[in-house]
């Protein structure tokens, strides 16, 4: 036995049908067969019911940033630590006791000049001094 109440639908015959191409919502009195009345073919039940679902949407995306920001908060509070009024005073550093008394270096030993020495090819003073260089046959 089908319901009495008559429900409403759209045709989904477009091109074929001018009830479909004028997106027309049909309404089917309950008991007949749920078709359109233009073309006989089946039509797609259209939900006339109240649209609501923005302000639960709303409300839900509400919550969630509360919460949100709540949990935030509450994550600052407790990681941030404890935060003094006044900086604290950096370590009192200690004098020695006595200064440490260094003795001076001896003085570096004067360098005497080594006699040139016949050299073999092309050697630079530099690379004879540095002992480079092979002493001519």
């Amino acid at each position: 036995m089908a319901s009495m109440k008559s429900k409403s639908g759209k045709c989904s015959n477009f091109g074929n049908c001018a009830t479909a191409d004028a997106r027309a919502t049909v309404e089917v009195p309950g008991g007949l067969d749920f078709v359109c009345n233009e073309c006989g073919k089946p039509l797609l039940l259209s939900d006339t019911g109240p649209q609501s679902g923005g302000s639960k949407t709303l409300l839900v995306g509400g919550l969630l940033l509360a919460m949100l920001l709540l949990g935030g908060g509450a994550a600052w509070f407790f990681l941030a630590g404890e935060k003094s009024a006044e900086p604290m005073p950096p370590p009192a550093m200690q004098a020695p006791a006595t200064p440490a008394v260094i003795a001076p270096a001896p003085p570096p030993a004067p360098q005497t000049e080594t006699p040139a020495r016949p050299v073999s090819g092309h050697c630079s003073p530099a690379d004879e001094r540095a002992g480079l260089c092979r002493p001519a046959p």
